[in-house]
């Protein structure tokens, strides 16, 4: 069973309801009144809308779930249902649930003179439009037995209705209704309109990546250099040098190994005697002071100088003449060589030898001789560390300069020149370290390095592989150059350039690109496998969906790779 809805405006009166109810061509109409129930709150309205349905053979359901509607519908006998598909509620369900709850529902017989004086200005106003005299109506009760599925039967055929005649205030509702899902609905399909023009114009783009098979080449060529700007020329191996120079302060501790015996020198003194004879009579002998005189391994030394000479022949008068010579004595001062109690002796008479002629000593006791061994700086201990010190400098020097050229500059490391200036040593060399003392010895060291421009020296080995190479060919690396046998002498300056190369077929950039714009990945893969010398292709679009390069350029990125 089919049914009519009917929905119920806010500025309805009672006899709008009425007419529709009457004008409802289904015998099922469900009433669905606006949130503020407005006209249907009156007692006397519902029982005009329950006699209304009687007179005109139909069956009325209020939609609603106000319970003090509910309660007016109940006492004028109208069915009341929560939604249009649920099953109504019949009045005399609703009278005993409120009777169980013990609350009181409105008779009714208490509005019958009310409803009598409402059915009689109903009947005027409707003669009134039609010139007839109302016709008194029989009151039929309303069909208790209506059930929930004829209610749901009925909801499919409303639907169709409910939008009314054009004009009709029925209509408003249901755009009022889907006002929200209209709004949605537009705004969802501009998004995807929006989505489908950056999907398809703005977001394909495309990765290139061609893989090219190359040859190894060695390299080697003589090289000259030149210090002053102008007179360099690259393209036949005559490169500018450019100097850097750096100057650090440095210092190196070490361990001193020089041992020396600083105690007492031992004191005593030599009777030195000259022999004169006819061959040297008129010749000095002559002692200088500071003359070593020796027995065994003790040493000793005169403290002052004594010459001797004969003045006439007479001198000899006064010595004893022996074998046709003469002899003349003194006693000088001496002290031993090095310190030491070993070099107290006594005296001798014979024994002691001496690197010069004619002369004889012999000696009192020597005295006075103490040990006292101690540290020194030797001569070696600082050789060795200035050699320490000038290739712990070395490293530093070089790195820092290296750094300093940057880059763009290919260093000639063998140019490095190392300029040290007079070392140090605390203590000095031969003094004494203190108990607790390192030794350490310092200098300021002057690095100096040449470098040449790195791209200057690639074009050059460039462009001498490529005078080699057929004209299908191309560099397309060049392996870290480095120059062996640097000399710097008889106003030349020199080296070997040695690097590898890497050859192979010309492939470009815009070749890749003029071959890929607008086509297919596949045919662009195809296409760039059959250059000669190309052993992969990659292409990667910016989404699943792009299947094609674009034609723009600005959105296709070309990657070269040289295979090792």
């Amino acid at each position: 069973m089919n049914k009519d809805v009917v929905y119920i405006e806010p500025e309805d009166d009672i006899t709008d309801i009425i007419a529709r109810v009457k004008a409802a061509k289904l015998k099922l109409v469900a009433l669905v009144p606006p949130k503020k129930i407005g006209v249907l709150r009156s007692a006397v309205n519902t029982k005009l809308v329950a006699k209304a349905a009687r007179e005109s053979d139909k069956v009325v359901v209020i939609v609603t779930t106000d319970s003090s509607l509910i309660k007016l519908a109940a006492a004028a006998q109208i069915p009341v249902a929560k939604n249009l598909q649920s099953r109504p509620k019949l009045p005399s369900e609703i009278i005993e649930a409120e009777k169980e709850l013990g609350e009181q529902v409105i008779d009714e017989n208490d509005f019958d003179e009310e409803i009598k004086a409402e059915e009689a200005a109903l009947a005027a106003e409707e003669a009134g439009k039609s010139g007839k005299k109302p016709e008194k109506s029989e009151t039929r009760p309303v069909d208790q037995n209506i059930t929930s599925d004829e209610l749901e039967k009925g909801d499919a055929k409303s639907k169709k209705d409910k939008k009314g005649k054009d004009g009709k205030k029925g209509n408003l509702p249901a755009l009022e209704k889907y006002r929200k899902w209209i709004i949605i609905g537009a705004a969802a399909f501009v998004v995807l309109v929006g989505l489908l023009v950056w999907a398809f114009v703005f977001a394909p783009a495309a990765t290139i990546a061609v893989s090219v098979r190359t040859t190894s080449n060695n390299f080697a060529e003589n090289v000259s250099f030149v210090t002053k700007s102008g007179t360099e020329n690259p393209n036949e191996g005559v490169f500018l040098l450019e100097e850097q120079s750096v100057e650090k302060s440095s210092s190196v501790e070490f361990t001193a190994t020089g041992q020396e015996d600083r105690g007492e020198k031992a004191k005593g003194s030599f009777e030195i005697t000259a022999h004169f004879n006819t061959e040297n009579v008129d010749k000095a002998i002559s002692v200088p002071a500071g003359s070593v005189f020796a027995r065994g391994e003790y040493q000793y030394t005169t403290d002052r100088g004594v010459e001797f000479k004969l003045d006439n022949q007479d001198d000899c008068k006064v010595s004893q003449l022996r074998d046709g010579t003469c002899t003349i004595s003194t006693e000088v001062a001496a002290t031993a060589v090095n310190s030491g109690d070993k070099y107290n002796i006594g005296a001798y008479e014979s024994g002691w030898s001496s690197s010069i002629a004619n002369i004889s000593v012999t000696s009192t006791a020597f005295i006075g001789g103490t040990s006292k061994v101690v540290t020194v700086v030797s001569q070696s201990d600082f050789d060795k560390a200035k050699e320490k010190l000038t290739n712990q400098g070395k490293e530093d020097g070089k790195d820092e300069l290296i750094e300093k050229f940057g880059d763009d500059m290919l260093v000639i490391e063998a140019s490095l020149k190392v300029d040290t200036g007079d070392p140090k040593s605390t203590p000095a060399v031969g003094e004494e370290v203190g108990s607790g003392v390192t030794p350490k010895i310092e200098a300021t060291t002057k690095y100096t390095m040449y470098a040449v421009d790195k791209t200057k020296v690639e074009d050059f080995i460039k462009k001498k592989t490529e005078e080699k190479l057929a004209s299908d060919q191309k560099i397309y690396a060049v392996d870290k150059p480095f120059f062996e046998n640097y000399s710097n002498a008889n106003n030349s300056i020199t080296a070997k350039l040695k690097s590898s190369t890497k050859s192979g077929p010309k492939v470009t950039e815009e070749d890749v690109l003029e071959k890929s714009k607008g086509k297919k990945v596949g045919e662009v893969q195809s296409l760039l496998k059959s250059i000669n010398g190309v052993s992969s292709v990659s292409v990667k679009t910016s989404f699943f969906w792009v299947k094609s390069v674009p034609n723009d350029p600005n959105k296709i990125t070309i990657e070269l790779k040289v295979e090792e």
